[in-house]
C-alpha cells in the first residue's frame, strides 16, 4: 500500500510474480468469474520465491451466469457494484490497477495472448473441439442422467457460449 506510482521505484513487485498475477487477471476477466478475486483464490509460494497467483478455478458462475456486473467493466471492480457482499474484492487489485507497471504488464501480456493463445480463433477453436468431444462420447447425456436434470438445447448453450466469449474478447 505504501509504493508510490508516481516514482519509478516499487516494493510489491520484490514480494509477488507479476507475471502470474496479470495472467491470473486475464483468465478471471475473460471468463468473468466473480468468485475469483473474493473467495475462490489461489496463491502459493516456494521457499524464498514471490507469492504467485493461481491457478485460476470454480468458473462454475463465471461467463456472466449470475449477472452480477456489467460486462463492460473489470471484474475486479466488482465491490463498486455490489457493495453489500459477505465477500469483497480485497484492497490489493484495485491498488494493482492504479499502477502503470502493472498496466502496462497487463496490456503487453492482453496483446501477446490475443496474438495466439487467446485469438478468436483458437479459442473458438477450443470450443468447438471440446464440444465437439463431449458430445461424440456421450459426456452430455450421462451428465443429464447422472444429475438428473431436465436436457438443455446444448447447440444453443455453445452458441450463446461462443458469442459470450466473442464479445468479452473483443
Amino acid at each position: 500500500m505504501a509504493d508510490d506510482f508516481s516514482s519509478s521505484e516499487r516494493t510489491y513487485t520484490d514480494f509477488i510474480d507479476l507475471i502470474s498475477f496479470v495472467d491470473y487477471f486475464i483468465l478471471n476477466e475473460l471468463t468473468e468469474n466473480i468468485d475469483a478475486y473474493r473467495l475462490s483464490t489461489c496463491m502459493h509460494k516456494e521457499k524464498s520465491e514471490p507469492l504467485r497467483m493461481g491457478p485460476v478455478w470454480d468458473l462454475n458462475i463465471g461467463y456472466n451466469r449470475q449477472d452480477r456486473g456489467p460486462t463492460t467493466d473489470w471484474i475486479a471492480n466488482y465491490n463498486q457494484y455490489v457493495s453489500r457482499d459477505a465477500w469483497m474484492v480485497p484492497f490489493w487489485w484495485p491498488r494493482l490497477l492504479e499502477d502503470l507497471v502493472f498496466q502496462s504488464a497487463l496490456q503487453n501480456r492482453w496483446n501477446e495472448l490475443r496474438s495466439n493463445t487467446l485469438s478468436n480463433i483458437n479459442v473458438l477453436g477450443l470450443v468447438n473441439t471440446s464440444s465437439e468431444f463431449l458430445i461424440s462420447n456421450g459426456a452430455i447425456e450421462r451428465n443429464y442422467i447422472k444429475w438428473n436434470c431436465i436436457p438443455v438445447d446444448y447447440p444453443s448453450v455453445v452458441s450463446d457460449l461462443k458469442r459470450y466469449l466473442e464479445d468479452r474478447l473483443s
